[in-house]
């Protein structure tokens, strides 16, 4: 944790603003300028720091950076509207300043950037000066109203093309507030990692959906201030970002990190896609566009990322979060929105359509898209053109093939019946023919909202891999820790891999173990033999465990990249330990995932 140290701060004199400058050409996160015409004596009063009130009076959701560049990177902070003075209830002035050293005895960069109601009085600034060099850490904090923030630190990006020999990022994803404490991201704020990656259901939409919230620490549980069980308005979902930046385990690792985040569907609603919720069994009745517009503006106002954003636009075309990040000629992480271009579900939006299903012909059909045809073409173009040696895929959803195949499901339901009749995240029938024409082998789809749900581009891509070396997918989603191949067909054993995946369990999200216990199922698999059946179903899966939370963290470098899970019980506070649960290593043109664990306590 950085921690302010102010004995040796005095306020800037008027030499120091001409010298350090006004940050003149920054540009604010919705496009406006900076104040103009702004003089030093003004600038002089927005830096006026007397100490009289502590910094989460002001500045209650701290600080953050995120979306860094050789030169650049986005800064982030929230005024309380209670700390607004009454005269300037709709647009105040806030400063900034950037220094190499914690305590800012000599500050490189100082600015002065505006805030308004009507953003809620958050504040990001877009920042491309050359004053910041490449894979340099700094130091930055805000000031307002007499009260300086909190520190925070980032580190740049390296330069086009610098031969880097080590990088370390860390990567999380589902953070459900109400599901337990943020022990994982204590943690992470702990690791000696550069970066940090955020994949997607910073927040969760709803406050006590029976499938997946009822589990969690009693103090965690809180109400909307609509009333509401689940987030429809603007301001529904600024409280959400609220309630959740106000967790000091989460500060503390955005004050410590940039952040690179994309979202996946809780920033919106469940198993969204475009302007569609998927909260009845009704298409026509979920399709919302105002709703979905103001989970866009939500996003962009409250997460420190450099992206277009236009409210004057429609829903779909407002706002523009895929986006990619070169690690010199090391890596190149490839950030992509699998929410907003997709096609609907396949075979509908029912539960039993989408979860535990024999599918329909529609999976396979070549006109269904997760990415959108925009964004496939970038997205291919990124990954196929890249020189970074590693190819990096920030990916929301499982990639690969989840499904139970029929030998198993069998003995399941001799031996338990209809063992799901309370649990949704089983099936309570006996297995179901599979369409005719379509997939004899009866296994059933575990989720037809990841990409099992759209084969036919799935196929394009894992081709388009197949001529890339070093592709690695980084995913979230399934509150699962996971190592596993890309095939192009999942279904042959020979099929060669053409990449490999990593993906990381959630920060407190419900995972399988506890959606078992949760619903109490008398007779029913126990979760020790349904990891059994999927690792038996899915061969392409090196590793399943389902029972854990935490965060993975990557170690990378020219001759091999390494693999590191690391877990941490979200119920216990503060006596929680940090394990490492498997460290998987991938050697440079290999494509094949070796087992290097230690088993150890940290």
């Amino acid at each position: 944790m950085v921690e302010q140290d102010t004995s040796r701060v005095s306020n800037p004199s008027r030499r120091d603003f001409l010298r350090y400058s006004l940050a003149t050409g920054v540009v604010v996160w919705a496009g406006t300028a900076l104040p103009g015409g702004i003089s030093a004596a003004e600038a002089q009063e927005v830096f006026r720091a007397d100490g009289r009130r502590p910094a989460r009076e002001v500045f209650p959701q701290s600080v953050a950076s995120g979306d860094p560049r050789p030169r650049g990177v986005v800064l982030w902070t929230r005024i309380s509207g209670r700390a607004v003075p009454g005269n300037q209830r709709r647009r105040v002035r806030v400063g900034y300043e950037i220094s190499r050293d914690a305590s800012f005895r000599r500050p490189l960069l100082r600015g002065v950037a505006e805030t308004t109601v009507e953003k809620d009085y958050t504040l990001k600034v877009q920042l491309r000066r050359r004053e910041l060099r490449p894979f340099t850490t700094y130091y930055y904090r805000f000031v307002f109203a007499g009260v300086r923030s909190r520190v925070g630190r980032f580190k740049t990006l390296p330069a086009a093309g610098q031969n880097l020999r080590r990088l370390k990022l860390g990567y999380t994803s589902c953070q459900d507030y109400s599901n337990g404490y943020y022990n994982a991201l204590r943690y992470l704020a702990r690791e000696d990692v550069d970066y940090v990656v955020h994949l997607g259901d910073y927040i969760y939409e709803t406050t006590s959906a029976d499938e997946f919230q009822r589990g969690g620490p009693p103090e965690r549980k809180f109400a909307l201030p609509s009333g509401r069980d689940r987030a429809e308005e603007l301001e529904d979902y600024r409280f959400l970002y609220k309630k959740y930046k106000g967790d000091p385990d989460l500060q503390r690792l955005h004050e410590r990190f940039a952040m690179i985040n994309i979202w996946d569907d809780h920033e919106f609603a469940n198993d969204c896609y475009q302007t569609y919720h998927t909260d009845t069994s009704d298409p026509e009745q979920n399709n919302d566009p105002q709703r979905r517009e103001a989970a866009n503006r939500a996003w962009a106002e409250y997460i420190p990322a450099g992206v277009p954003y236009n409210p004057e636009e429609g829903p779909l075309e407002e706002i523009e979060i895929y986006r990619s990040f070169a690690f010199g000629n090391l890596a190149e992480l490839v950030m992509t929105d699998e929410r907003l271009y997709r096609s609907a579900h396949p075979c509908g939006v029912g539960t039993t359509d989408k979860y535990l299903t024999p599918g329909c012909a529609a999976i396979d059909d070549p006109d269904r898209t997760m990415l959108g045809s925009e964004q496939k073409a970038w997205f291919l173009d990124r990954i196929k053109n890249s020189s970074a040696t590693w190819k990096l895929w920030g990916n929301e959803t499982m990639f690969m093939q989840f499904k139970l195949l029929n030998t198993y499901l069998g003995p399941l339901q001799r031996k338990f019946g209809a063992f799901g009749s309370r649990m949704p995240a089983l099936p309570d029938q006996p297995a179901a023919p599979m369409p005719e024409g379509f997939g004899q082998d009866g296994s059933i789809y575990v989720n037809l909202d990841q990409w099992d749900g759209y084969q036919a581009e799935r196929r394009d891509l894992a081709a388009a891999f197949a001529d890339v070396e070093n592709v690695v997918a980084i995913t979230g989603d399934l509150h699962t820790y996971l190592a596993g191949y890309i095939k192009e067909d999942f279904d042959d054993p020979l099929s060669p891999p053409v990449g490999i995946c990593f993906m990381a369990g959630s920060v407190t999200s419900a995972n399988l173990e506890e959606l078992i216990a949760g619903y109490e199922v008398s007779q029913g698999p126990a979760y020790e033999d349904l990891v059994l059946l999927f690792k038996a179903s899915n061969p392409h899966l090196e590793f399943f465990n389902s029972n854990t939370h935490g965060y993975n963290v990557l170690e990378i470098t020219p001759g091999s990249l390494t693999c590191t899970m690391k877990a941490v019980n979200t119920v216990l506070r503060p006596q929680a330990v940090l394990n490492t649960l498997r460290v998987f290593r991938v050697a440079e043109g290999s494509n094949t995932i070796q087992d290097v664990t230690v088993q150890s306590v940290l």
